[in-house]
């Protein structure tokens, strides 16, 4: 792989024993498709790519149990075997996990890492499930994830105490949720952690315009394939979720937390509408373009934007943001009074986009724009 984070991380799995599965499970020989993870599956590329990098093993009767959860030894095995763990805390040993426990040195790694520390009975629980709130500060702390983004998930506000760790995961694009919630509480799946893995390790990957779906196939953009898959009108959603990046109705150059009067939502400034309706806002990243048009018609009407907008030209963005709400909404332009607030749409500067960015999704994503649209 490019990037020596990779590189480092495969030497160490190729030298040490895999023990982040269960014992039943042994590395995969063959190249075949797992037999319950099918093309079909949105995760298939990212599972098969880990599995053949021997990173992830498979069951000796071909199968990955997609649905199945990871426990805490496991994760612990996960990050200590990929890559070298920080020491800030002196070790600490647990109650529940002796000296002859196969996995007592990668669980005092992550102790001392300061990623797990003994509970109130100084126990670590090594069977019990992860959560994706735990998983994602074992990520984060592994990986030495820095940007943490402004935006927080429905259901994790700033009061949690994963708080930090989950928003620096969206920030680094490992995650984008599901609509909105992260489901802090939840067991990471077998299949989640290949893919929060995947991500982690490429996320620092170049774009390769000649492989878009590389090397996060539609990771900026919350839309599944079985979504997009029902009709252009589905397409055209996706599209106007990324046009929030484009498009105001508040002044051309107004930053989203600056405070306003008498706006088009009142006093209400936009970063607080953004709060109200998170996970409906994706990047207008080439990566989403490119994803998007894979379930685009070429000619249709959303098909030829997908091609403008690829080609940087964001000229139409107030008439396409138009357009995409008559395609998805058969009652638009029905106002309840004689004006109706798209009157007052706006593109935004380049100012208020890169605010945007910065606010909503962290400085990744003002870089990626930057890359991307050759605006710097």
């Amino acid at each position: 792989m490019k990037n020596k984070l990779w590189k480092m991380a495969m030497a160490m799995v190729l030298i040490l024993p895999v023990l982040i599965m269960p014992p039943a499970v042994v590395d995969a020989a063959v190249k075949e498709s797992f037999s319950d993870v099918s093309k079909k599956n949105p995760y298939y590329d990212m599972i098969h790519e880990m599995r053949d990098e021997k990173v992830i093993s498979g069951y000796p009767d071909g199968t990955f149990k997609p649905k199945e959860k990871i426990n805490r030894k496991q994760a612990a095995a996960l990050v200590n075997r990929i890559v070298k763990l920080p020491v800030r805390k002196k070790f600490v040993a647990f109650k529940d996990v002796s000296t002859k426990n196969p996995y007592f040195n990668d669980i005092k790694k992550v102790q001392q890492a300061g990623i797990f520390e003994p509970d109130a009975k100084g126990n670590f629980y090594p069977n019990k499930k992860i959560t994706r709130a735990e998983m994602a500060k074992v990520l984060t702390i592994a990986f030495d994830l820095k940007e943490v983004s402004q935006y927080d998930f429905l259901d994790v506000p700033r009061s949690h105490p994963m708080s930090e760790y989950i928003r620096a995961m969206y920030a680094a694009d490992i995650t984008t949720g599901d609509g909105g919630i992260f489901y802090p509480d939840i067991a990471v799946s077998r299949d989640h952690y290949a893919v929060f893995l995947y991500r982690t390790l490429h996320r620092n990957d170049p774009f390769d315009p000649e492989n878009p779906e590389k090397p996060l196939p539609g990771q900026l953009t919350t839309a599944l394939p079985e979504y997009l898959q029902l009709g252009e009108y589905k397409v055209a959603e996706a599209m106007l979720r990324m046009m929030g990046q484009k498009v105001t109705h508040y002044p051309a150059d107004y930053l989203i937390t600056d405070p306003i009067k008498d706006g088009p939502n009142g006093d209400m400034r936009e970063v607080e509408l953004y709060a109200n309706q998170f996970g409906k806002y994706d990047e207008m990243a080439k990566q989403n373009i490119l994803y998007l048009k894979k379930f685009a018609k070429e000619d249709s009407v959303v098909g030829t934007m997908l091609d403008r907008w690829l080609a940087g030209d964001f000229s139409q963005v107030v008439d396409d943001y138009r357009t995409l709400r008559r395609m998805t909404d058969d009652d638009y332009g029905n106002c309840a009074s004689d004006v109706c607030q798209d009157d007052f749409l706006n593109a935004r500067t380049k100012r208020a986009e890169e605010y945007f960015l910065k606010t909503i999704a962290g400085e990744e994503a003002v870089k990626r724009y930057h890359t991307e649209w050759g605006t710097e």
